[in-house]
């Protein structure tokens, strides 16, 4: 496609190409900035696209332009005359042999039903092959190239632009801090559609609209821009208006941000918005150590343009609030950049927070249940089930992070034998990281599951194969949960039904880190009557463990809430005994963490009065039993519905609780977190977990690690269509 674009235009440009003098390196030089572009790309009659590419090939010689950076939303509906159309116009620099780079924004994934796909005819017109063989190209993310980074260099400067998805993705920008750390020696500046808004703060709510999982202006700043010393600047477009905001990175180099979007700029002032040929040209002076801002448009002079024949504005561009030297909407200005020396490379997180990152790779299909286990240092491990080619067969799926959210390996399916249901995962870690993931597995699809177990080392290698956790295969096995104690030994409980007659009891049995058994199936439920469900375990350092289980022993259709204390040999360390203090209505869905030294806290779903209306409860208890925590709501606004609570524990017994809220009572739901010191006093108030709040979010699973931080994994189906991703985020505590 592109050398046949070349071929169209080539001759056109030759004598305008070969007679520029070239100046000096040592020279002023130019980038310009192409703001977005949709409408003309839209709107092609006007040839707007065709003139502003034009201009650059024109003066690249006179102005020693020596890059151009596309700031997104090339296109205006993401369809194939649109791209024609930019790639035509685009084709004017290939031919030109004039450098650029291409941004993709949220119009180029646009109106696609299923926009969290990130699907887009860009890859088709702009992706890795068009850049085959040019040296100005750095390479992609992917094949798509809708993530790449590209080079240019001027008086023996090397610069790196880095262009960056709509919204971009934790992996993406895992990604793009390699490629910076790869890069000491060359000033980068990211270039991303959605980043800084009109008032010259950090936008936010970018991917409103679009169901879309990434980050927006702060996020990018805090978990890639600020860490980078040689990042010294950020492109963007995407909000109509101007604006510059000069911060300061982690190492204390200024980085300078610049909005720059024309898009709503009217045909003669009152027609359609267009956008008017409009550039940012961004000259750089070595001798003045300054880079001077312009802005200009193409369209000059053009009558059917401009009224008056003459580049106007027609809309405001002065909305920052008390403007200053280093925060203000100003259409040409100057500011300070040395271009002498680059400062010895450094690379410096504040903090290691980071917004809703996916877990599953795969976007297709339904991916459910989550479950997290935190290590001291905070890295995590986070399981689910997983159809993602939505045939209806579930496998577990895991995948590890580290406390910053980068990936520490890719997705691993669990189960090694694939045929029949896996469902119900459980997992746990210890404190080198390796972690056992313990599930249902129905291989042959008769309705009776058997629990099955895997071992696995920190960095996702398996470190011992699938083993069947009970020993009596008659009847249905179901609902495991997993604990271990700091060095790797585990218990696993889970329902059983072994003489089919549809009454459960809750069995466990243990292992060492290596999965070889140490404590022989027994019965943890001291009652047998009637129906025990749902068991949770949690486990202390010195492998003493705690069972929890729903409890219906006189049959009555009512649930209590029991536990149960071990010895880490699974001898008694307490009897069992109810957790919830008032045994009216239903208690359902226990979850358990514990301290270091075996304080423990157990949460539950309660509906004591009977109105069907449940609230999140939790209640402490020393290792031996005895109670240390009263009884009280986790949630502090008692109104709708709050579901399916989890408790993270620390070592040093601080913890947090996240459930599904829908407190409103309009059918949706979000998930809310509470944190708490060892006490229960309240360390952070109620809050909402996930960014985006369309859609159903379900199924939290909180773990604390022992930096002041925690994570929250939940289902999410944001975008209504009944398929949900895993989303995980950390907080501080």
């Amino acid at each position: 496609m592109r050398r046949c674009h070349r071929s169209l235009i080539a001759g056109a440009f030759a004598a305008l190409l070969c007679c520029a003098a070239r100046p000096a390196d040592a020279q002023d030089f130019s980038v310009v900035l192409i703001p977005d572009t949709q409408n003309y790309s839209e709107f092609s009659s006007y040839g707007v696209y065709q003139h502003q590419m034009q201009w650059i090939v024109s003066n690249r010689a006179a102005r020693n332009i020596k890059f151009a950076v596309h700031l997104g939303d090339i296109t205006n509906h993401d369809v194939t005359a649109e791209y024609d159309v930019a790639s035509a116009a685009h084709s004017l620099l290939d031919a030109a042999g004039a450098p650029y780079s291409m941004t993709i924004g949220n119009h180029d994934i646009y109106p696609s039903a299923q926009a969290y796909k990130r699907e887009s005819l860009y890859a088709s017109f702009f992706g890795q092959a068009r850049y085959q063989g040019d040296s100005f190209y750095g390479g992609a993310y992917d094949s798509s190239n809708m993530n790449n980074y590209t080079y240019f260099e001027s008086g023996g400067a090397k610069f790196m632009v880095l262009s960056l998805e709509f919204t971009p993705r934790k992996d993406v920008v895992t990604w793009a801090n390699q490629v910076i750390k790869n890069h000491p020696d060359r000033r980068v500046i990211v270039a991303t559609h959605c980043h800084m808004d009109a008032n010259a703060e950090h936008a936010q709510g970018c991917a409103d609209g679009y169901d879309l999982e990434g980050r927006d202006g702060v996020d990018l700043w805090e978990e890639l821009i600020q860490r980078h010393s040689n990042v010294f600047m950020s492109v963007s477009g995407h909000i109509q208006g101007v604006s510059y905001r000069q911060r300061t990175g982690n190492s204390g180099n200024l980085v300078h941000e610049i909005l720059n979007d024309f898009q709503n700029e009217p045909v003669l002032g009152t027609g359609r918005n267009l956008g008017n040929g409009w550039l940012r040209v961004l000259t750089f002076k070595p001798g003045q150590n300054q880079i001077g801002v312009e802005t200009l448009s193409v369209e000059d002079g053009n009558c059917a343009i401009f009224a008056s024949c003459r580049a106007t504005l027609y809309r405001p561009y002065n909305q920052a609030t008390n403007p200053t030297a280093t925060k203000h909407n100003q259409l040409n200005y100057s500011i300070g950049y040395d271009l002498s020396t680059l400062p010895a490379y450094a690379y410096k997180t504040s903090d290691l927070l980071f917004k809703d990152r996916m877990a599953n790779v795969q976007l297709t299909g339904e991916h459910l249940d989550p479950k997290v286990a935190v290590a001291p240092n905070g890295n995590f491990v986070t399981v689910w089930e997983d159809d993602n080619d939505g045939n209806g067969v579930g496998q577990i799926y895991a995948r590890g992070f580290d406390p910053d959210g980068n990936a520490l390996f890719s997705q691993i399916a669990v189960n090694s034998a694939a045929a029949g249901q896996q469902r119900h995962p459980s997992v746990a870690i210890d404190d080198a990281g390796r972690f056992v993931v313990a599930w249902e597995d129905d291989q042959d699809s008769d309705g009776a599951a058997e629990v099955m177990v895997r071992g696995f080392n920190a960095n996702g290698t398996e470190r011992f194969h699938d083993l069947t956790v009970n020993t009596v295969v008659a009847g249905p096995q179901s609902r495991p949960a997993v604990a271990c104690d700091k060095n790797g030994n585990f218990v696993v409980a889970w329902e059983d039904d072994q003489d089919d007659n549809g009454y459960y009891q809750i069995l466990a049995r243990g292992f060492t880190a290596a999965g070889v058994q140490r404590i022989a199936t027994f019965t943890v439920n001291s009652v047998a009557a009637g129906e025990q469900f749902n068991p949770a375990l949690a486990m202390d350092d010195d492998g003493d463990f705690v069972a929890a289980w729903e409890d219906d022993q006189d049959d009555d259709g009512n649930f209590q809430i029991f536990h149960r204390g071990f010895t880490s040999s699974a001898g008694s360390r307490f009897a069992q005994k109810a957790v919830n203090a008032s045994s009216g209505g239903q208690h359902t869905r226990p979850s358990i963490g514990m301290a270091n030294n075996g304080d423990h806290v157990i949460v539950w779903e309660d509906d004591k009065d009977g109105n069907g209306f449940y609230q999140a409860y939790l209640r402490g208890f020393t290792i031996t039993g005895a109670q240390r925590i009263a009884e009280t709501a986790a949630n502090t606004v008692g109104d709708g519905q709050q579901y399916s609570p989890s408790v993270g524990v620390r070592g040093d017994g601080a913890f947090a609780v996240a459930w599904e809220d829908d407190q409103d009572e309009n059918g949706s739901y979000q998930i809310l977190a509470r944190s708490f010191t060892n006490g229960a006093a309240q360390h952070r108030a109620d809050f909402t977990v996930n960014s985006d709040a369309s859609g159903q979010q379900r199924v939290p699973a909180t773990g604390l690690d022992d930096q002041g931080r925690f994570v929250v994994a939940w289902q999410d189906d944001m975008d209504g269509d009944g398929d949900s991703l895993v989303l995980v985020r950390n907080f501080n505590w």
